[in-house]
């Protein structure tokens, strides 16, 4: 990650203080305040800034946000100046003489947006709002539901008039922490398992990133199913703490990255099915680590690149790669069936079924919060509340 985003700090300006909004109040008196960045690139700006909210025209509500997620992923927005491209780059090489394919890596971007952010613009991808007041022509919300913003609506902020068509509702019985991390990693889980093979019970699969927030809700959605889940770790300090956790979460087996070229393999094999499809969120030695323990013609999903490199693929191996990207599914399905999933996977943490490592912060505290967030190999999703 160190290659896509710069290690700076990254710098607040203080411009307004946050206001609130008072019960009665008209839209038109509500302050808000937003962590805004004027442009992309490094080093890094956010501002502070506070202003006072118009009231909605007749297809907006105003919302006031009760948490945001605080991740990696917010960052590259922010940081990066590059036209955002949404196809997997593959290309041919040799490599010792021998066919093979650069797979990646994809655009960190793309995933979750599809497009670069106009400037300025308010940071964060993901969070959760309570509707405050709604336009005459909103029908489906009304005040007091909570909904998920559009990645692209920014939630670094505490209050925001957006679009209808931009949020969509979630049921308010469930945690505001796990509401906040809804929309991209565990939605990107579920496509994941739902979009590529039909996949039942007894079926194998094979992940790489499981300690992220997507690999965590693959590994749960699928164990629930039966699906036999096999969890591929990067070295680490606590791999030994989050391996256990993997295994609680569903993982059929926890497997370190380096033992991928040994004999251990075999023994995990053993008893298993061929894998069915593996999913790669690393890219590079890790993505080409992933395929070397996939049958020939295996099939393997790229949805990140944490490494932010290619990976390098014996051509003769002939395997069946593709890309998924959040952005494309969402815009090719619609906000009928986003509710839809959206509404699946809160169920499923209304239920039990969805369980997240995540670390509560104040959104006061955004400062320490975002520093926080910029960490490399985080085990715990930092979630900002207001």
């Amino acid at each position: 990650r160190g290659r896509m985003l710069s290690r700076s700090l990254v710098a607040l300006r203080q411009l307004g203080a946050a206001g609130g909004v008072q019960a009665g109040a008209r839209a038109m008196s509500t302050q808000a305040s937003s962590l805004t960045y004027a442009k992309r690139g490094t080093p890094m700006s956010l501002t502070v800034e506070a202003a006072p909210l118009a009231a909605p025209s007749a297809a907006q509500v105003q919302v006031k946000f009760l948490a945001a997620s605080v991740s990696y992923a917010d960052f590259y927005p922010i940081s990066t100046s590059h036209e955002v491209k949404t196809d997997l780059p593959v290309k041919d090489l040799k490599v010792r003489f021998a066919k093979a394919q650069s797979i990646g890596p994809m655009d960190p971007i793309a995933g979750p947006l599809g497009k670069a952010p106009k400037t300025p613009a308010v940071g964060g991808l993901e969070g959760v709002a309570v509707v405050e007041a709604v336009g005459s022509s909103v029908q489906g919300l009304s005040v007091g539901d909570w909904v998920l913003p559009s990645a692209g609506v920014g939630t670094w902020r505490t209050h925001a008039v957006v679009e209808q068509k931009d949020v969509v509702k979630v049921r308010n019985d469930i945690p505001v922490e796990y509401a906040a991390c809804l929309s991209i990693s565990p939605a990107a889980a579920l496509r994941l398992l739902e979009d590529f093979e039909t996949l039942k019970a007894g079926d194998v699969i094979m992940h790489n990133c499981a300690n992220g927030l997507v690999g965590q809700a693959l590994i749960q959605i699928a164990a629930a199913r039966g699906i036999k889940v096999i969890s591929v770790m990067r070295p680490k300090v606590s791999l030994d703490d989050i391996s256990d956790h993997l295994k609680i979460l569903g993982s059929f087996a926890v497997v370190p990255e380096p033992m991928l070229r040994s004999h251990y393999m075999q023994e995990v094999f053993a008893d298993l099915p061929p894998v069915k499809i593996a999913f790669d969120g690393v890219g590079g030695s890790s993505g080409s680590l992933l395929a070397r323990a996939m049958p020939k013609g295996g099939r393997i999903v790229s949805f990140g690149a944490a490494s932010g490199q290619p990976m390098v693929l014996p051509a003769e191996k002939g395997y069946k790669i593709e890309g998924f990207y959040l952005s494309k599914w969402l815009e090719k399905n619609g906000t009928a069936a986003r509710q839809k999933m959206i509404d699946t996977l809160a169920d499923h943490v209304a239920d039990g079924k969805l369980k997240m490592l995540l670390e509560r912060s104040q959104f006061t505290k955004h400062r320490v919060s975002l520093n926080k967030a910029f960490e490399g190999m985080r085990d715990r999703r930092l979630v900002m509340t207001f």
